[in-house]
């Protein structure tokens, strides 16, 4: 039997997957016999929560959520499936080819999609400069932190692996100091930190606005992507 794990590193980006508030801490499962693990941001958090997948039965790993983008063409909700993810060590690991066919195929007919390498960074990209400087170094179009530790995992037990991302953030955009600040390794939002924050950043009000709003457009890709291939998805 196929049973498919799915790592996703925020509690809010697994809500194009399931309705019901998941937490981090144990394994989901969804109706079509899918896991569910959030893993808080981070490639250790990440590897963590595959291995468990795996030795709760996962025969294959997604890793799902939102993306940073590097490439500038790519706009908030731009649909990303690499075909490989890489470490800044230039190491790389190439996704299922079957799967990310299928996938390719089907998604393809509802979406302009991007296929270009997904980059593993070990930290949040914070400015256009370093997200730029990353796109020329390693050609890769997105960023996200765990996607690469999870192919490690799934390349060690030998299970298909694949990333479904959404950007969130493109190239161009600045990350305001106070959405870092104001939340936690899982993206809990801590509203104190966040007044604090402001309080001494005004001027990230408008940053803050349009940071939501194009998280908003990378959830509704998702969720789409969801609600339109059904259990497609989950066919490694």
């Amino acid at each position: 039997m196929t049973v498919l794990g799915v790592v996703v590193a925020l509690e809010i980006e697994a809500r194009g997957l399931v309705k019901k508030s998941v937490i981090q801490g144990g394994a989901t499962c969804l109706p079509e016999g899918i896991l569910l693990e959030i893993s808080g941001n981070g490639a250790e958090h990440g590897r963590l929560a595959a291995e468990t997948l795996i030795k709760d039965g996962a025969t294959s790993l997604l890793t799902w959520g939102s993306a940073g983008g590097l490439h500038p063409i790519l706009l908030p909700g731009s649909l990303i499936i690499p075909e490989k993810v890489l470490l800044p060590n230039k190491i790389g690991f190439a996704v299922d080819v079957a799967w990310h066919r299928r996938l390719f195929t089907y998604l393809s007919e509802h979406f302009k999609l991007h296929t270009g390498p997904l980059f593993q960074s070990p930290t949040i990209l914070t400015s256009p400069l370093e997200k730029g400087k990353l796109f020329r170094q390693h050609g890769a179009i997105a960023v996200d932190t765990e996607s690469a530790a999870v192919a490690d995992v799934a390349r060690q037990a030998q299970v298909p692996f694949v990333a479904i991302r959404a950007v969130s953030d493109p190239a161009d955009m600045i990350m305001p100091a106070s959405a870092l600040a104001a939340t936690d390794e899982h993206g809990r939002l801590r509203l104190l930190r966040l007044l604090k924050s402001l309080a001494r950043h005004p001027e990230e009000f408008s940053l803050l606005f349009r940071l939501g709003r194009n998280f908003y457009a990378a959830m509704n890709t998702l969720a789409s992507v969801r609600r339109i291939t059904g259990k497609k998805l989950m066919a490694p």
